[in-house]
């Protein structure tokens, strides 16, 4: 019977071979609002089959539905010159049990997020290189189970990305000088309030370990300089620097338009890393035995201060040294400074990525093994649609 008074559309049942793309013509939908659905089917001799039912929900479909402003650091780089990844954050209270929470967020670059310490969603690159003259996506994740009744914390980790990075052979800035966030977390309570969390000049931010990061030029890391529970309630941010806020660009906000982009698969390398010696250092290759895109995972155990510098090929020269020739101006390299962990340590850049087959150490501390790198295949989250099969004799 709810269902029956609640209905917003019932196209009734309609003689037609078309059983895919049919337009919805019911009435006008809501910012955020949740609409059930199910279909309905009768084959020629009149047998009904009926499907489950499932639900969508409405993203933020006005600009005056976005109370958030666009913020980020003060510090600029320059043409050519990066700065260090800055660190967002902020904390706030939740006074009542949690019905349903929903963050609404994007960034002119690259974000990653966490809420309480933990991260939100799997995507990465978030949220997608669009032309930023015209046009930025935006994501929506369900955090209800991240919140939580008391202090909460909310953390955000920006990288140039395709914003402010490098592009082509053109340089950094190409679309604007340094990355921005724009985030609105809305908290429905269980007294029925809603409760907004938005970016604005109430958050905090620093800059931490990731030094650099460059969609074409890679990423650099100093765990030495992490920042413990950073994005953690109850953390002391008194000495982080106050947010700039910035005039929202006139382009089009929109939805995700297609699959975000996630990890995929973990490739080994297939033999022993061949060592090649020079007067300064020795150079490790490993072979991850195909081409793929994504980065490296590093394990490392070492010195405090030891920086190890990780370069990428698809091919080989002849004397089997990596071959780099096709990368022209792209450096396509990263580099890890550890903290020294007496256990060991584990990496992998946040905001580049590379293509691949041939992976090379230098300032590796010891003799690497099979378990020192790993190939993380990136790409578009679309299942597959078909497979091949080798022949058997």
């Amino acid at each position: 019977m709810t269902a029956e008074r609640n209905l917003i559309w019932d196209s009734s049942r309609v003689e037609s071979d078309q059983s895919i793309h049919v337009v919805y013509a019911g009435a006008r939908l809501r910012s955020r609002q949740r609409v059930f659905w199910c279909v309905q089917v009768w084959d020629e001799i009149g047998n009904l089959a009926m499907s489950p039912i499932a639900w969508w929900e409405m993203g933020l479909l006005r600009r005056t539905d976005w109370s958030a402003s666009w913020i980020g650091a003060t510090l600029v780089g320059g043409r050519w010159t990066t700065i260090p990844a800055p660190l967002l954050r902020r904390s706030f209270t939740l006074d009542e049990p949690i019905v349903q929470a929903r963050l609404y967020i994007t960034a002119l670059g690259l974000y990653e997020c966490t809420i309480n310490g933990h991260r939100v969603g799997e995507d990465v690159f978030t949220p997608g290189w669009t032309d930023y003259r015209q046009r930025v996506q935006y994501q929506v994740y369900d955090v209800t189970g991240l919140v939580r009744t008391g202090e909460n914390a909310i953390g955000v980790i920006l990288g140039d990305g395709w914003y402010c990075g490098h592009v082509a052979w053109s340089g950094r800035q190409h679309y604007g000088d340094r990355p921005k966030l724009l985030a609105q977390l809305v908290v429905t309570l269980a007294n029925g309030r809603t409760q907004t969390i938005v970016s604005d000049r109430s958050w905090r931010y620093a800059f931490g370990p990731v030094l650099e990061s460059d969609i074409l030029h890679g990423e650099s890391y100093d765990a030495r300089l992490e920042i413990p529970g950073w994005d953690t309630p109850g953390f002391d941010d008194s000495s982080w620097q106050p947010v700039e806020l910035f005039t929202a660009p006139d382009i089009a906000l929109v939805a995700m338009r297609g699959p975000t982009v996630r990890h995929h698969e973990e490739l080994r390398p297939i033999a022993l890393p061949t060592a090649f010696h020079t007067h300064q250092t020795t150079r490790w290759v490993f072979d991850l035995g195909q081409n793929m895109v994504g980065r490296v995972r590093l394990r490392v155990r070492g010195p405090a201060g030891t920086t190890v510098t990780i370069r990428h090929a698809e091919m080989l020269n002849p004397d089997g040294t990596i071959y780099t020739a096709n990368l022209r101006s792209a450096r396509a390299t990263d580099h890890y400074t550890l903290r020294g962990d007496s256990e060991g340590e584990t990496w992998e850049p946040r905001f580049t990525f590379h293509g691949f087959r041939y992976v090379e150490l230098s300032g590796y501390p010891g003799v690497p093994d099979m378990e020192a790198v790993s190939g993380i295949v990136i790409h578009s989250a679309t299942p597959p649609t078909a497979s091949s099969i080798v022949p058997t004799r």
